[in-house]
Order: structure tokens, then C-alpha cells, then sequence
């Protein structure tokens, strides 16, 4: 064998294995480094710092960060700390391993101010920066709102919750101590604006009365959320019509397609009724009364932005009656003509299925059926409804498949009094406020101000704004020949909105 072909065979095997040396690196070699957890923008208040901590995918063997093209620091964390001075700043971090560079940009912005945003007539989530951990006495203000139709709530918390009207900038302040942010909230209008009325109907079920049935009709067939449709047909919009809750209890759910804003020392919101004044009440000097058929008021607001209102989110609307009705200015007359003039705050009623739509013998007084609907409550009373001679048609709610059905909620004093002597002229006396259908659709006091809300403990609650509304029948009444109490509802009105502006009642 000449020196030549042996030279050939050494240097075929050392290519060989240099080769294989090769390949075999590239089978070993560590996959590429990965970076998250990372926005692709920040905002820091001047002289705050900001810890930047990513996740790292993959074995990375170095992780260098850049701001501005100056390196600052091979760490797998960074401290940014925001000089006193606002400006833009460029970070980039870059992920190194054995032949392998990932990198990632990052743009800082720094500013004198917390910058938020959102849309008119909307909650919007505040929620306290880090150094105000473990601190017990927070507090949030306003320093300079575009309008003075805003609300602030939560002020004592670490998660504040604001809302306004009307869009602009407004300037907010949360401190403890020596502590402080100043935070700005950049409010502009929503792509599609907000209508002042009633948006949907959630649910209804009224109780028995004379109206049930009727308003809004039912047809044969018709199911609860047929029932429902129906009652949104007649409440929806601007040009609502009137629907019937029937007698105590009997309710209705409503649903705006916005925030209504709680303003401070105005009335919010308007639930249409058809309360009247008497025109010949022969008392002298008597309280406002006729057709007082008060509805009380629950809101909710959508806390966990699913649409809908949910039970555990309803707070109800503290009228003046809701405690006691020792100080309407109608109580001792009430006393004297020996009405039921208690309050009952956590009261239930159950209503049977008549057995009989067919009026029994000779109609007495207007009444058809004087032991028309069984009721029993939870006080250990019991009695019957009657039907009268003017509506025919079944007061049970006739898509209702149950036998019996029951209310629970607060039961309001009885207004109704017959003042002729003769059983012919019933005044429903109105309560101060805080009602629906208790007076006339013109007047103040039919506004309803969000700030009355208490919890189910009677505790005063600030609520930011409501979403949705439930108004139910409050009284428990046969008035004569009238029939029984029942509220009835119309359109529901955003007063903001409309530019209507009512004072409240502290």
C-alpha cells in the first residue's frame, strides 16, 4: 500500500468522524430559550419602581437586559425604577444558550399619573397600587372631575369603583398616611350610545289580582318566557306601555343596557306608574292619596359581567315606609280606621289555584266569588281574595303550572282607607318616597335615588350604579269595590340621561 492511499484512508476517517462528532452536537444541542410574562407595554409612575419578572421556557444560560441600548443588568429579574422626570423608555431583554438567542422588547412609559380608561356610564374597577399593602386606612377622593355626575364607592377599600356620566378627564386621589397615587381617568363615549330606557325584561311573575292576565294578555298555550316576552313588548323603549304586578309580591325584573350612575344628592332613575291624586277626598287638609299602589324596589349592578342579574347581588331601596310607616303623614289616620298599619320585613304569602272561576249566587257589593283565592302567610294569617263583577277572567297567573305559588320580601303598611262613610270612596294614601306607582309619573317624588339602597342586614350600602331594577307589589290591601293594591308599571327612564335633574331626600 503507497504513502498516498494510506493518506487517503486517514483522512477519509478523520472526516468521518468529524462528521458524526458534528451531528451528534446537533442532536444534543438545547433547544431555544422561550420568553413570557412580559406585556408589550408598561406605565410607571415617576420615582415608583416596577419588578420585571418573566418566565423563561427552555434552559437559558444568561438573560441580559438593555434600556435604551445600555446594558443594565444579567439577572432573571429586573428592577425598573422610573426616574423623577416622565419619558419613553426601551427595554429589551435577550435569552442566551449554547448557540441559541431569543430576545424581547418592551416599551416603558413613565408619567406623574396612574393612567386609566373607560366609556360613559360604565363601573370601572380601581384597584390600589402595592405599597398600599397591609394599610387599614385608604382613602379615595375625586381632586377634579370634568362633571360633577359621577360616583365614587368603595373609598375606604383597596379596590375603588368609579362611574360618570359625562365623558372628560377626571383626577382621582387614593392615600394612607403619607402615601399617596394620583390617578387619571380618561372617560370617552361608547361606540354605540346608551339608551335612557328599560333595555330587557329578565323575568315577571305576578301575583293574584284583577288585572293578572290582562295586562300583559295571555293567550292559551303562553309559558313563562312567553310571559316574559310579553312583559318585554310592553316595557321596552321609550314607548312602553303599562303591565300589572298583580297583589303583593307579584314582580318584575328589568334590565338597562348600561350603568345608571349613582350622582350624589340627585335621583337616578324613574319606574313609570299609574298613581293618581283624589279629586274629591272629603277629609280636609289631607296627605297626598287616590290611586297610591306603592312597588317596592330592588337594584342590583352587574358585579360579575355576566348579563344577568344574579340573587346574590340585589340590594333593596330603602323607602320611607320600608322600616315603619309610623311617620307617613298618613299613619293615625290609618290607625283610626283600624287598618293593619305593621311592617313586616321578612314576610312570605302563598296564593292557591281557585277552585271556582263561576261566580257564586248573586253577586254581593261587586264581588262575584268572596272566597275566590286561598292565601295563608307567615305571620299565621290566612283568608281568601275576592273576585269582582268587572274583571272575568281567572287572577291566578294562568301559565303558572303549580297549585301554589309563593312571595317573599317586605309587606308595607296598609294606605288604603275608605273615607265616605259608605264604602265608595277609597284613598290609597301615597308613602313620602322611595316607591314605584306611588305618585304621579310628573312628580318628584316618583325618582328614585340609588344612594336609599341598604343590604339584607338594613345596612346603608354606597353602590357605584345599577344595572338591573325589580320592582314587586309592597301592599297587601282589598280595597272595595276598587279590588286589591296592585302596582303597575310603565317605562323605566335613566333621569341622567334624560337631562332630568331631581334633589334627593336626606
Amino acid at each position: 500500500m503507497n504513502t498516498s492511499y494510506k493518506f487517503l484512508i486517514y483522512l477519509t476517517a478523520v472526516t468521518i468522524l468529524l462528521v458524526g462528532g458534528c451531528k451528534k452536537e446537533r442532536e444534543i444541542a438545547a433547544p431555544a430559550p422561550g420568553i413570557s410574562g412580559l406585556d408589550a407595554e408598561y406605565y410607571v409612575v415617576v420615582k415608583e419602581a416596577m419588578l420585571l419578572k418573566p418566565a423563561i421556557e427552555n434552559k437559558v444560560d444568561s438573560l441580559v437586559w438593555h434600556l435604551n441600548g445600555k446594558r443594565v443588568a444579567n439577572a432573571m429579574e429586573y428592577n425598573f425604577r422610573a426616574p423623577a422626570e416622565p419619558g419613553t423608555y426601551s427595554l429589551v431583554v435577550i435569552a442566551y444558550n449554547s448557540g441559541n438567542v431569543f430576545q424581547k422588547v418592551v416599551k416603558i412609559t413613565t408619567g406623574r399619573y396612574l393612567n386609566f380608561q373607560t366609556t360613559t356610564n360604565t363601573i370601572l374597577a380601581l384597584e390600589a397600587s402595592q405599597k398600599f399593602a397591609g394599610q387599614n386606612d385608604l382613602k379615595w377622593e375625586v381632586l377634579s372631575p370634568s362633571s360633577e355626575r359621577y360616583s365614587l364607592a368603595a373609598t375606604n377599600t383597596t379596590s375603588a369603583m368609579f362611574a360618570t356620566v359625562d365623558r372628560g378627564v377626571y383626577k382621582l386621589k387614593i392615600s394612607s398616611g403619607s402615601l399617596a397615587d394620583t390617578l387619571l381617568v380618561t372617560v370617552r363615549q361608547p361606540e354605540r350610545l346608551a339608551s335612557a330606557y328599560i333595555a330587557k325584561v329578565f323575568d315577571y311573575l305576578p301575583a293574584p289580582g284583577q288585572f293578572v292576565n290582562e295586562l300583559p294578555k295571555y293567550i292559551s298555550g303562553d309559558t313563562h318566557e312567553t310571559m316574559v316576552g310579553k312583559a318585554g313588548k310592553e316595557l321596552v323603549g321609550e314607548n312602553a306601555n303599562t303591565i300589572s304586578l298583580g297583589g303583593w309580591g307579584g314582580y318584575v325584573v328589568l334590565g338597562f343596557d348600561h350603568t345608571i350612575v349613582n350622582v350624589a344628592g340627585r335621583r337616578d332613575f324613574r319606574i313609570h306608574g299609574n298613581a293618581f291624586g283624589a279629586a274629591a277626598n272629603p277629609r280636609p287638609n289631607a296627605p297626598f292619596g287616590g290611586s297610591s299602589e306603592p312597588g317596592i324596589v330592588m337594584v342590583a349592578y352587574d358585579k360579575n359581567k355576566n348579563g344577568k342579574p344574579d340573587e346574590d347581588e340585589w340590594y333593596e331601596i330603602k323607602g320611607s315606609g320600608n322600616l315603619s310607616a309610623e311617620k307617613e303623614l298618613w299613619y293615625a289616620i290609618a290607625v283610626g280606621k283600624n287598618n293593619d298599619v305593621r311592617t313586616f320585613r321578612s314576610y312570605e304569602m302563598t296564593y292557591d289555584r281557585p277552585a271556582t272561576e263561576s261566580p257564586v249566587g248573586t253577586p254581593q257589593n261587586n264581588i262575584s266569588i268572596a272566597n275566590y283565592i286561598r292565601w295563608t302567610d307567615n305571620q299565621g294569617q290566612q283568608g281568601y281574595k275576592v273576585k269582582n263583577t268587572f274583571h272575568a277572567q281567572s287572577y291566578y297567573p294562568a301559565w303558572v303550572k303549580d297549585d301554589k305559588i309563593t312571595y317573599k320580601g317586605v309587606r308595607l303598611a296598609r294606605n288604603g282607607i275608605e273615607e265616605s262613610g259608605q264604602g265608595s270612596y277609597y284613598v290609597q294614601y301615597g308613602f313620602s318616597y322611595g316607591y314605584v306607582d306611588n305618585y304621579p309619573n310628573v312628580h318628584d317624588n316618583s325618582g328614585i335615588d340609588i344612594e336609599w339602597a341598604i343590604d339584607k342586614n338594613g345596612n346603608k350600602v354606597t353602590l357605584p350604579g345599577i344595572d338591573f331594577v325589580k320592582v314587586y307589589t309592597g301592599v297587601d290591601q282589598e280595597n272595595g269595590w276598587l279590588g286589591e293594591a296592585s302596582t303597575e308599571i310603565g317605562r323605566g327612564e335613566d333621569l341622567h340621561l334624560l337631562g332630568t335633574k331631581i334633589e334627593t331626600i336626606k
